[in-house]
This record gives C-alpha cells, sequence and structure tokens, in this order.
C-alpha cells in the first residue's frame, strides 16, 4: 500500500468509522432519522477540525520560524516530515547563500576587472575591480550594454572580434591617469567575460627604463666624443707639439674619470635597489663619522668655504659604509653648490628620541617646484653647471636609496639665493644606548 492509501486507511479508522458506528447505534435505537443526523453532525464537526487545523498549517507555513507545526494539526507524521523537508531546504539556502558571498567576496577581492555579458553585450554581473578600470556600478547598471558606459574608440570593434593575442589598450573613464588592457574570454555558449587588467605601474617601469637608458647614453655621450676627438689628434704625426698632448692627455684623463664615476654611480645604484637591506649593521659612532666627513669636505672645498661640525647624543646602528657615503653626497652637493666664501654646517642632533643628521648651506638654493624630483635619476635643476662641479645626477638618488634601507626619510628646505637645508631624520629604535662624545 502506498503512503496516500495509508493516510486514507487511517483517516478512515481514526475519524469515519467510529461516527458511522455512532449512527449505526444511533439507527439501532431512535431509528434512521437519528442515525442520519448523528452522522451529519458527526461529519460536520471532522470538517470544522480539519479546516481549523488546515488554517492554522496555512498560517504556519506563511511564515516558517523553524518552529514544530502547531499542535493537534492532521497528518502529523506527514507534517514533522515536511517540517523536517523545509528546514533541510532552509539549511541547504543558507549554505548555498553563504558559498555565493564568499565567491562575491572573493571576486571583489581580486585586484583585475572583471565583468559577464550576455551575447547582447548586457551587463550581467562585474566586481569591484571593474567599477574602477570601467566605470561600471551594480545594481546601477545591470542589463546596460557595456559599450553605452565605456565609450573608448576601437572598443565596440573590439568586443565584437577580440584579438586573443593583443589586449585591447584604454585609459579609465574615472581616472584618465590610469591606463588599463582588456581582454575578451568566452564564458559558456553565449555569454562573454572581459578582463581589465591595470597596466599603469608596468608602463611607468618601461617609461623609466627607457629614460634611464636615454639619460645614461647622453652621459657618457659627451666625455666620449671629447676622448674620441682627441685621440684622432694623437694618431696624427706631427700635428700636435708636446704641451698640447699633455693638455689634451690631461682632458682625456678627466673625461675617463668622470666617466669612472658614473659607472661607479650606477653600479651603487643599482646594488641599493636590487637589495632591501644592509648587508651588515654596526653601531655607528657619529663623532667619528663627522670628523670624518669635515676633513673630506675640507679637502674638495680647498679653503674656499667655512666648514662647521656639531655632534650632539648617542649614534646610530647601521651599515656604516652606505651611511658614509649617503651624509658624504650631501656634503659634496653643498660644496659644489656653494659658492667661495660660503659656509656650511654639518650636524647630528638626537632630542627626544630623534635623531637627525642635517647639512645646511648658503649657496644657490634650489627653487620649489624642483624640489620633489631631485632624488630622481639624472634629475639636474642646472644641467650645465652640475656637468661643471663634476656631479653625475645620481648623488642623491643613491641618498634616497639608502635612506630607505636605514628606515630613515630625507626633508629638504630651499630658498633659491638663500641656501639650502638636507635633514635626515632617523627612527628612535635605530639609536644606540650609549652617548657619543661630541665633535
Amino acid at each position: 500500500m502506498t503512503r496516500g492509501g495509508r493516510w486514507v486507511a487511517k483517516f478512515l479508522l481514526t475519524s469515519v468509522l467510529p461516527i458511522l458506528c455512532l449512527a449505526a447505534l444511533a439507527w439501532l435505537s431512535h431509528g434512521p432519522a437519528w442515525a442520519w443526523a448523528l452522522a451529519t453532525l458527526g461529519f460536520c464537526l471532522v470538517a470544522m477540525v480539519r479546516s481549523r487545523q488546515l488554517s492554522m498549517l496555512d498560517a504556519w507555513l506563511d511564515a516558517p520560524d523553524g518552529s514544530e507545526p502547531p499542535a493537534g494539526v492532521a497528518g502529523g507524521k506527514v507534517f514533522r516530515k515536511l517540517t523536517r523537508k523545509l528546514r533541510q531546504d532552509l539549511r541547504g539556502r543558507e549554505v548555498v547563500e553563504a558559498r555565493l558571498r564568499s565567491f562575491r567576496e572573493a571576486m571583489d577581492a581580486v585586484p583585475d576587472g572583471l565583468v559577464i555579458l550576455d551575447s547582447s553585450h548586457q551587463i550581467h554581473w562585474s566586481n569591484r575591480a571593474a567599477g574602477a578600470h570601467l566605470g561600471i556600478r551594480l545594481p546601477r547598471d545591470t542589463g546596460a550594454i557595456i559599450e553605452h558606459l565605456v565609450r573608448t574608440p576601437g572598443f565596440a570593434e573590439y568586443l565584437s572580434s577580440p584579438d586573443a593575442e593583443t589586449p585591447f589598450v584604454l585609459q579609465s573613464p574615472a581616472a584618465r591617469t590610469r591606463v588599463y588592457t582588456v581582454r575578451v574570454v568566452p564564458l559558456g555558449e553565449r555569454n562573454k567575460l572581459v578582463v581589465s587588467l591595470d597596466v599603469t605601474d608596468a608602463r611607468r617601469v618601461e617609461s623609466m627604463r627607457s629614460t634611464f637608458v636615454a639619460n645614461v647614453s647622453h652621459e657618457l655621450r659627451t666625455p666620449l666624443t671629447v676622448v674620441s676627438g682627441f685621440l684622432e689628434h694623437f694618431a696624427e704625426d706631427g700635428v700636435l707639439d708636446t704641451e698640447q698632448r699633455q693638455q689634451f692627455a690631461r682632458l682625456m684623463s678627466d673625461q675617463t674619470a668622470r666617466m669612472l664615476t658614473l659607472v661607479d654611480d650606477l653600479l651603487t645604484l643599482s646594488r641599493l635597489e636590487a637589495e632591501d637591506a644592509p648587508a651588515s649593521e654596526e653601531d655607528v659612532d657619529m663623532a667619528d663619522l663627522l670628523a670624518q666627513l669635515l676633513a673630506e669636505g675640507q679637502s674638495l672645498s680647498e679653503g674656499r668655504h667655512r666648514l662647521a661640525v656639531s655632534c650632539e647624543g648617542p649614534g646610530v646602528r647601521g651599515n656604516r659604509k652606505e651611511l658614509h657615503s649617503a651624509f658624504g653626497n650631501l656634503v659634496s652637493n653643498a660644496i659644489r653648490y656653494t659658492p667661495a666664501g660660503g659656509s656650511i654646517g654639518i650636524e647630528w642632533r638626537v632630542r627626544d628620541d630623534v635623531a637627525t643628521f642635517s647639512v645646511r648651506d648658503s649657496g644657490v638654493g634650489i627653487a620649489a617646484e624642483h624640489l620633489p624630483r631631485v632624488t630622481e635619476r639624472f634629475y639636474r635643476v642646472d644641467r650645465g653647471r652640475s656637468r661643471e662641479t663634476g656631479g653625475t645626477g645620481l648623488g642623491l638618488a643613491i641618498v634616497k636609496h639608502i635612506l630607505l634601507r636605514h628606515q630613515a626619510s630625507l626633508a629638504i628646505e630651499s630658498e633659491v639665493g638663500e641656501g639650502s637645508t638636507f635633514r635626515v631624520v632617523f627612527p628612535a629604535w635605530r639609536l644606540q644606548p650609549a652617548v657619543s662624545g661630541a665633535a
């Protein structure tokens, strides 16, 4: 017997059969009128009870709260099974919703833009990155045609016949300074997946590389041209006398030394960029280091400037060779760009756990618009003056990378005609506990 048949049999035994038995007894004792009346009344009561129970069940189904069905509902076993089924469906739906939320969060965390299109290029779904890349916002743009939102010339043609080898390049509608590449991937039989990738940094690095190669070539061309020209004269017998040969040899030696300095600076900068931290660190005695910087500065100045040194507070922990290189670059720059008779102050000071190394000069100064870029490779405020002073254009770039490796920062204060101050600030944890002597 089927489940439906068993339920009908149970209903007949528990509800219909008792009424018929009572009606039969009434027939035998009081006649057929009483039997029919009793049977009618019994079936009416059963109908009313069933109607009431079904009404209660209907109200429970409209707003199920996970509780048991109302007490006394007919077919309790059946409805208990219905309750279990509803609970299983509810748990299954919660699991699916949780997975869907997790999937959406994961897709929103992806840095690449993702957009799902149908065969008509209508937007079905997109992640958060697509909003930044392509200006798409959901649910506002759900069902919109993507070509109406991304109006870059050639984009519609690319969507119609995408090139799997060559991505489409566009600028973001939201931020014109960003550059993106777009690829189209088939998704199912009719849909498409549009993937956008931010290539701004890669383009910037490529531009920097090209600029760097051009700058190096330009810096090497001048001394090589000078040396090549002098060598042509040396190759001709009798053209140059002894004094001219000596003069040309001296000039070639100067140009060769300049090229060697440039190559050394390039190698130093390359090493600094390839390593995140100094190979070794030690406790650097700042009084001794500043005394060495003073001696080197006096040798470079040759008595043309007034140099003063002040050292107060403990030393610092770091790579002494690198710090010497960074501080030496700052001192040599101050000497090169300060006219004869000017003053240069070198200072190490520790106040309230803030360690500061500073070089102050009374030189030509730097205009405000140049300050943000003076630490770029080969950037010069005055290219002609820099070459006259023997600079390679890499000194401050080396300083910047050394300070980054020591978690220090560089601040520059300057005014044209009034001089400049280069200030290096170290974090407190790099200070030595012991106090160095004053220089």
